[in-house]
């Protein structure tokens, strides 16, 4: 289940850093994940982006009951370049521990392609790994999400489309512009134009051999409401909605956002 939440909850979070004014100085935002109203998770993020350059950092922790099957912490960061609203990951590294041990996975990008430089725990027989060549043109998801982030600022909509390689599967994610909405920014707070943005991510590839391909491969889908907060502050989500999942309905809002101490 991680791994897809990641995709998506990230996909809406990572809408945070696409705008001129949030070039200057590194953002943070603090948000909180429940599952049928019970919290589940915090996720920090930490945005920072030059005319050429960025760095995305994800770092989330389970909270309660759901330390009995999500991992601890888990710690992701890319670190890459930009021509214009085009990102050019450099190295990917993602590390959490999980009570079956650590995983960690860091990969290094030549010539638009992953290479895997470390994968830890390595590839067991129970999943089908990916061709080489279905790695070719995909970018790691926190990339995708600087992608999405800068075409959302730039556009001021969320119709894009892309593929992700994590290391172990290659997923395919659209995001599509719904409209906007109005919503409180925070409790209590007068409600604010939201662009509503629909995300969906399908498995495409890294099956486990157990697996039914129909199955595991449908379309995982959510929603995310994006905000602005003023003051020289980029866009944000404020909530992100997961509908359909196994255990009850998912949901991010934002708690905390701000400039990074210098």
């Amino acid at each position: 289940m991680l791994p897809r939440l990641a995709v998506v909850v990230l996909a809406g979070a990572a809408l945070a850093g696409g705008v001129p004014g949030a070039r200057a100085n590194p953002i943070e935002a603090e948000y909180r994940v429940t599952q049928s109203g019970l919290p589940v998770m915090d996720v920090q993020l930490a945005i920072q982006l030059t005319e050429a350059s960025y760095r995305l950092t994800s770092i989330s922790r389970a909270r309660g009951l759901a330390r009995l099957f999500l991992p601890a912490e888990q710690r992701a960061e890319v670190q890459g370049g930009l021509v214009g609203r085009q990102v050019q990951p450099l190295r990917y590294v993602a590390e959490g521990n999980w009570r079956s041990g650590t995983r960690r996975t860091i990969m290094d990008y030549l010539g638009g392609t992953p290479r895997l430089a470390v994968l830890e725990p390595p590839e067991g027989p129970d999943r089908i790994p990916v061709p080489p060549e279905q790695r070719e043109g995909t970018i790691d998801t926190l990339s995708a999400l600087v992608r999405l982030s800068l075409d959302a600022a730039a556009t001021r909509r969320c119709d894009l489309a892309g593929s992700v390689f994590d290391g172990r599967r290659r997923l395919e994610w659209t995001s599509r512009t719904l409209g906007t909405t109005a919503l409180p920014l925070t409790q209590g707070q007068p409600a604010t134009p939201a662009l509503r943005c629909q995300l969906e991510s399908r498995l495409v590839s890294g099956f486990r051999r157990e697996d039914d391909p129909a199955q595991a491969g449908r379309p995982r889908e959510a929603e995310a409401w994006v905000a602005l907060f003023g003051a020289g502050l980029p866009p944000l989500p404020v909530k992100v909605e997961f509908p359909s999942t196994f255990l009850g309905a998912m949901r991010l809002d934002l708690v905390r956002v701000g400039r990074a101490d210098p």
